[in-house]
């Protein structure tokens, strides 16, 4: 009941999460909530050129109204709006999808690394593809942009 009851709140804060990203001209990279002693919703941005500290806090803002105003959290939380980082694991197809044409790292479980591009993802085939290298989602230990 718990598990479902999360994955309601995070579906509804994504559906709101999304509309206001999109007015705001972001890219919605993903929404996390964390259920536990301390609950945490968690919305990760970015924009053409990098999201700012400064749209991070008009969106936190605005995004905040809109959860108060929709009141489907009954518990008390967190409210964190952020950008993805470089060091965020790549995991979800919202997530995949955004960092499609990026330098990422990908680590296999046998422990070979390929640096490259992301420059495919099939969410159905379960297959990624870095700089022309295709992969089975399920052979990879990481996926995540790379700073270099």
């Amino acid at each position: 009941m718990r598990e479902e009851r999360a994955k309601e709140i995070e579906r509804k804060a994504e559906e709101m999460a999304e509309k206001l990203a999109n007015e705001m001209n972001f890219t919605l990279v993903d929404v996390e909530w964390k259920d536990g002693r301390y609950r945490t919703l968690r919305i990760f941005l970015d924009k053409e050129g990098g999201i700012t500290i400064r749209d991070t806090e008009r969106f936190l803002r605005i995004y905040s109204d809109m959860l108060d105003a929709e009141d489907f959290i009954e518990q008390s939380y967190e409210l964190e709006v952020s950008s993805p980082g470089l060091d965020r694991k790549l995991s979800k197809p919202r997530e995949i999808n955004w960092a499609l044409g990026k330098k990422v790292i990908l680590i296999l479980k046998d422990g070979r690394t390929y640096r490259g591009v992301l420059d495919y993802y099939n969410e159905e085939e379960g297959t990624v593809g870095v700089s022309g290298h295709f992969f089975k989602q399920e052979d990879v230990a990481l996926l995540r942009l790379d700073e270099v």
